[in-house]
């Protein structure tokens, strides 16, 4: 089922393992890709997944989280349309999605301001008026008409893990204006950037689709019921989802949490390997209300079984067993992963071929997060020895 081709849109992924985008902050000074990246992703090509995101990029180094964030724009242009190439040049069948964000209050205030949609208490952010959300709804639009214009097969509009897109869905944003307050407010943004994206691109084989957090695990966060409650609750999210649909989306990314505050809801990890279930669970809900196709997050963690889920039998808890099982039950569609991507970008090529001896298993160690949130540039410190060197001198700092 894993090496099964699957219609997107009106383009087909060669097989059913996306490498998710994760954001490696290695761009120059103005946000071009540097030999780093183009290193990284020329890899990534080579290994061979269905689906292969670009990282995260802004389309405004006015507010961005990343020092060094790859950034989409006519400046940048000409470097997104070299790596394009070049990843092609190497391995023609992924399709290359380039997921498009705004980092809101996450935003590095170092070296960019920091905005958000609803008050935060902080009078060092900025609250957002009406008129700069609608200019941030043109930002996305432009975005996505260099993303087509370099070649990119789509875009993912990110609405995931604590990002711009991802603040306005919250029961706790409240503006008074009509981008806050109800549902129907809190995604008319969503409605509005879309139709005119729609608009400027036409629509043909291009894909759109979104990244988004299920279930943030913050006091009135996307998933609960309302603006201070903490309690799980999909309504808003299955809805959510169901309009993604019938927007004309072409696919949907399920995750959760937000890295910064809810990182073991994001990211299943030693200390909460029962987390990925909660994935199963999450991708399985969206699947059941949508016909596109959905994507699963979480199953780095998995590796070859050799994990702390609760169950006996490793042959029954690893990556391959659970893809396979959630793909064959009709539970998602395709299955993502991020972290491992990092520990080996070659993971699919040796998942599809057979050579499951010869892969390097991500530890869960963490070591790429810490570079990531020490704004270094981010790889894994297990494997590569260059990111290895980097972390070192992190620790040696502190």
């Amino acid at each position: 089922m894993i090496r099964s081709p699957i219609p997107i849109g009106k383009k087909v992924a060669s097989n059913r393992i996306v490498n998710q985008p994760m954001e490696c902050n290695d761009g120059d000074s103005c946000g071009n890709p540097t030999e780093l990246t183009f290193k990284r992703y020329r890899k990534l090509a080579e290994g061979g997944a269905g689906i292969i995101f670009i990282e995260s990029m802004t389309f405004t180094y006015k507010s961005r989280a990343r020092k060094n964030q790859l950034k989409i724009s006519e400046d940048t242009a000409k470097g997104l349309e070299k790596l394009v190439r070049e990843m092609r040049e190497i391995n023609p069948h992924p399709l290359i999605l380039f997921q498009i964000t705004h980092s809101g209050r996450y935003s590095g205030s170092d070296f960019s301001n920091v905005v958000s949609v609803y008050p935060t208490g902080d009078p060092q952010v900025h609250l957002l008026t009406e008129k700069e959300i609608e200019e941030i709804s043109q930002g996305f639009v432009k975005a996505t008409l260099i993303a087509k214009q370099v070649g990119a097969d789509g875009i993912d509009f990110k609405h995931c893990h604590g990002y711009l897109c991802g603040e306005i869905l919250r029961p706790a944003n409240r503006r008074p204006d009509r981008f806050g307050g109800s549902f129907e407010n809190r995604t008319r943004f969503f409605r509005e950037t879309m139709e005119q994206i729609k608009k400027a691109i036409g629509r043909d084989s291009f894909l759109l689709g979104l990244r988004f957090s299920i279930y943030e695990g913050i006091p009135g966060g996307f998933g609960t019921p309302g603006p201070e409650e903490v309690e799980e609750d999909l309504s808003e999210p299955l809805r959510f989802a169901k309009m993604v649909e019938e927007t004309g989306m072409d696919f949907i990314n399920v995750s959760a949490g937000i890295p910064a505050i809810t990182p073991e809801i994001v990211r299943p990890t030693k200390k909460y390997p029962e987390g990925i279930y909660r994935h199963f669970g999450w991708a399985k809900a969206i699947k059941q209300m949508v016909r596109i196709p959905v994507i699963g997050s979480g199953y780095s963690y998995l590796r070859d079984g050799k994990n702390d889920l609760k169950e006996s039998d490793p042959s029954k808890k690893s990556f391959l067993y659970w893809a396979e099982k959630n793909l064959k039950e009709g539970k998602v569609d395709l299955v993502g992963i991020g972290r491992q991507s990092l520990a080996d970008p070659l993971f699919a090529r040796k998942i599809l071929s057979g050579n499951l001896d010869q892969i390097n298993y991500c530890t869960a160690c963490g070591g790429c997060s810490v570079l990531l949130g020490s704004q270094k540039e981010v790889g894994c410190a297990v494997y590569d020895e260059y990111y290895k060197e980097v972390l070192r001198k992190i620790k040696n700092e502190i």
